[in-house]
């Protein structure tokens, strides 16, 4: 049922650990959301989070690139470290912070801006091209890293809002990966998108995964074992259990992660 070909074989060693999450708890007003939350996230590696919805996985995603200040009943608890610094240290600029940690949301959002200031915007206001021609050029390579430029190469002053649906997706990947990241978070990147398209995502997540930690929050768990080589189960604000894809899918540690892969709750 499960293609499991990505698999992570060797072992872990901490340089492949791009993120360590400790305790991390999560409150909206009095309601907890997340409880205690331990994870080491790898480097060059898809990791799928899978779970019920309100289980708590696009919560903890949120946190990662503190999405969550920006909802002033949000409380965060606990340690995020990205390469070994505290993202919720008080001297983390969060803005920079996002520059880092790329962030794809569920339905395409593209600015009413033209393709072209849709992808300059971050390098625009982070400053990482000098001139218009450096400039040109981040724009190119990441249309180009978003498997787009061909396709919109010769109208790069059209809205961005004129594309697609699938197309405005990768222009949102383009528009992330443009601030070169270290880590790109994708919030069911595919769920309004026709199987085409979501094709063309999922092929492309397999290519971003040579240059960064991708982490892909799904409600789909065939699309979990297609694209990722780690997988998290969440339930009820709880992590359950994490490990190699293949591993979670054909032989769970936890009965609350096989009634979920079988069918029996969500």
């Amino acid at each position: 049922m499960y293609d499991t070909s990505h698999r992570v074989e060797n072992a872990v060693t901490p340089k492949d650990i791009k993120i360590q999450a400790r305790k991390v708890q999560v409150f909206y007003g009095d309601k907890q959301a997340l409880k205690d939350v331990d994870v080491d996230i790898l480097d060059k590696t898809v990791t799928a989070f899978i779970g019920p919805s309100g289980c708590g996985k696009s919560t903890f995603l949120r946190c990662i690139n503190r999405m969550n200040d920006t909802i002033p009943i949000a409380r965060v608890e606990g340690e995020i470290l990205l390469d070994g610094e505290d993202v919720y240290d008080r001297r983390v600029d969060p803005v920079q912070l996002r520059a880092k940690v790329g962030m794809v949301f569920q339905k395409p959002n593209p600015f009413p801006k033209s393709i072209y200031d849709n992808v300059a915007y971050g390098p625009r206001i982070h400053g990482l091209a000098r001139n218009r021609a450096e400039l040109d050029d981040v724009v190119e390579k990441a249309l180009r890293g978003a498997a787009l430029w061909n396709e919109v190469k010769d109208r790069l002053s059209e809205p961005g809002t004129g594309l697609s649906g699938g197309q405005q997706q990768r222009l949102c990947i383009a528009r992330a990966v443009a601030t070169s990241p270290e880590v790109l978070l994708m919030d069911e990147p595919c769920s309004a998108l026709d199987p085409i398209a979501t094709a063309q995502v999922e092929e492309l997540i397999e290519e971003l995964r040579t240059r960064f930690s991708v982490v892909i929050v799904t409600h789909s768990m065939q699309q979990a074992a297609r694209v990722s080589q780690k997988t998290a189960f969440f339930h009820l604000g709880n992590l359950v259990e994490y490990g190699d894809t293949d591993d979670i899918f054909t032989k769970p540690q936890d009965s609350r992660t096989e009634a979920y892969i079988s069918g029996r709750i969500g």
